[in-house]
């Protein structure tokens, strides 16, 4: 064995081992960052020949791959503009230009994943500077057929319109299942109170209280109680009063008879309630 075959070996030792440490290293700077595949290395011996009557010193080489098959978890963003594809797929992004349009204008990329932000001129784009290319959608919302095996009829994609307006609730429905025991004469039924969220003409999170008393009999169950609803909006002020009464027949007994509204206040109502036995599902536990 030559004094340069066995310099060979130990530096083929080195060069592998440095090999295996830049792939970790990458692997731990990169543990945060979107779309990421993880780097593995493997080693190969390697044997070299040999003359007759000598010996030469064989030595290691490794190969690197990316794992690009492995998918990764769908984290959670604060960014309402941030794609990720799960499973197969890819984001098709191209280099942002001045007045790119279709994605013959720029170089054709993939991407797995993608931070994209509303830039000046509407187009979203990434920090490195890819802008993301899509079909460009009819005005009822319908894909008409495009190219798929080409790019010829990717478009940047960019929006039209960039403010975004509250939409406020225009419908609440509640069900509820009511004590009938709380409507006779010797139970001390308590009121009974529950709250629905709903959204405002400003996107503002308020609340409606509704609050349930019963009413009680005479003799026997009343079966009949009062609704309460207040307003959060309103400085809690209520909105409407109602009579409720449930059916006590002995084949129909529970679902709702009728719903009489006694006092609303339209001063400012923001959230219509309807008044109809449908939009009201109340049952109540007959005795």
């Amino acid at each position: 064995m030559t004094i340069s075959s066995s310099l060979n070996a130990g530096v083929s030792g080195l060069s592998a081992n440095a090999t295996r440490l830049a792939a970790i290293s990458d692997n731990i700077a990169n543990s945060s960052t979107n779309g990421y595949r993880r780097v593995e290395t493997d080693f190969h011996s390697m044997v070299i020949g040999h003359s007759k009557g000598g010996y030469t010193a064989g030595g290691v080489r490794t190969t690197n791959m990316r794992l690009i098959d492995d998918e990764g978890s769908l984290i959670f963003t604060s960014n309402a503009t941030d794609l990720a594809v799960q499973g197969r797929g890819m984001i098709p992004v191209a280099h942002y230009i001045s007045g790119v349009g279709t994605a013959e204008d720029a170089q054709m990329l993939m991407t797995s994943t993608g931070s994209f932000r509303v830039d000046k001129d509407g187009y979203l784009v990434t920090a490195s500077g890819l802008v993301l290319m899509g079909f460009k959608a009819n005005g009822d919302g319908t894909i008409p057929p495009n190219s798929r095996d080409s790019n010829k009829d990717l478009e940047a994609v960019k929006l039209r319109f960039q403010q975004i307006f509250g939409e406020p609730t225009t419908k609440i429905k509640i069900a509820a299942n009511l004590p009938a025991t709380d409507t006779q004469p010797s139970c001390n039924g308590k009121s009974r109170q529950m709250s629905v969220e709903y959204y405002d003409n400003m996107g503002t999170v308020q609340h409606l209280y509704f609050k349930f008393t019963p009413t009680k009999g005479n003799t026997t169950y009343s079966n009949e109680w009062s609704l309460s609803i207040t307003d959060s909006a309103q400085n809690n002020a209520e909105i409407g009063r109602y009579k409720i009464t449930f059916n006590d027949d002995a084949e129909k007994g529970g679902p709702l008879k009728s719903v009489t509204l006694e006092n609303r206040s339209l001063a400012g109502l923001i959230i219509r309630i309807l008044e109809h036995l449908s939009s009201i599902s109340l049952y109540a536990h007959l005795k």
